[in-house]
């Protein structure tokens, strides 16, 4: 069951995209809550100093191996399914084998990770979703390194299970996000049940329809994270370019600055003045008015005289527009507008107060 987040129920979770999963206690007690927090790694696994090599991993028992290759088999064929596993706090709770580690606090943050955990993880990291030159898909599932020098060992699944290690590039940006939302889960996976993936499996391989499309699942996934994944791209490169065209336009306006404020002070003159006219001209349509209301005159005499006057105004606003456009042209091609122009002489003229 989902819910709003708005009054967040007893005995649920809150997801990343603000969804509310009902869950369900787990029968036994399970003994202390203990937080995965960070904490200094003191056992060399993944960490090596100068030429000191890493002390090679405990062996993982033959089932823990197993579960973890069926994982990473299954690893497309969930994440074709991840809304209806994010339905279901018992799927989205379901463990997964797969022990990750980071240089200096060697487990901390990543006990214990989930399957909702990695579907939430892809989501959010759209870099962990990985298309080779070749248009061959793959999904980084493992991560260890170090998130101060970059250095990393990590793993990627392609759609046909076949894992190959690889060094990702922004580590970083792959561990901070994962150790996010898998520490977020703590005391849920502490606290409440959740199917074994072989459970998760056998309920979506009963509930696929003749209707459903891996294919169509999968290809909507990786056509997000790459549009994700630009939306970023664009926003740091947009983020960089506002900051390099606002040191330019300090510099120039700076160097012009005589040239500009001559040019914007004998606009903002002729402005003025026409506004002036413009105003002479309105009080004299007031009048008009007037005079037609006491009957001094008649509509048609009215009429006669208040056309001329309405040229008149579209006459001179129109000169202040050409005014304007004149000052706009003359440093448009330089890549200054004339809001740049204006802010920066009324932030001049507020200085000088």
């Amino acid at each position: 069951m989902i819910h709003s987040n708005t009054e967040q129920p007893q005995d649920s979770i809150t997801l990343m995209n603000g969804a509310v999963l009902e869950c369900f206690p787990k029968e036994s007690h399970q003994g202390d809550f203990v937080p995965d927090k960070m904490k200094l790694d003191a056992t060399d696994t993944y960490l090596s100093i100068g030429n000191k090599p890493c002390k090679p991993q405990p062996k993982a028992t033959e089932e823990r191996e197993r579960q973890k290759q069926f994982f990473t088999d299954n690893a497309f064929y969930l994440l074709a399914h991840s809304e209806r596993i994010m339905r279901d706090s018992r799927m989205f709770l379901a463990p997964v084998a797969v022990q990750n580690g980071l240089a200096y606090t060697g487990t901390s943050g990543f006990l214990a990770p989930t399957l909702g955990i990695y579907l939430e993880w892809w989501n959010e990291c759209s870099i962990a979703l990985r298309t080779d030159e070749d248009g061959k898909r793959s999904l980084v599932f493992h991560l260890a390194g170090s998130p101060l020098s970059g250095a990393n060992h990590c793993a990627e699944v392609y759609e046909d299970g076949k894992v190959e290690h690889i060094q990702v590039s922004l580590f970083i940006n792959h561990w901070r996000p994962f150790t996010a939302i898998n520490t977020r889960y703590d005391e849920a996976k502490h606290t409440y049940q959740a199917y074994t993936l072989e459970q998760v499996l056998e309920i979506l391989h009963a509930e696929d329809g003749e209707g459903w499309d891996y294919s169509a699942e999968i290809n909507e996934r990786f056509m997000q994270s790459e549009i994700n994944e630009l939306k970023k791209k664009v926003e740091r490169l947009t983020k960089e370019s506002n900051k390099w065209y606002s040191m330019y336009v300090d510099t120039y306006m700076k160097y012009k600055d005589a040239e500009i404020s001559e040019a914007f002070s004998a606009f903002q003159s002729f402005r003025e003045n026409t506004e002036t006219q413009i105003n002479s001209i309105k009080i004299r349509k007031r009048a008009l008015k007037a005079e037609l209301k006491k009957g001094s005159i008649n509509n048609i005499v009215y009429q006669r005289t208040l056309t001329p006057l309405n040229k008149q105004i579209r006459d001179l606003e129109f000169n202040v527009s050409t005014k304007k456009y004149e000052l706009i042209n003359k440093y448009l091609s330089e890549g200054i507008s004339y809001d740049t122009i204006e802010s920066y002489m009324n932030n001049k003229n507020n200085i000088k107060k």
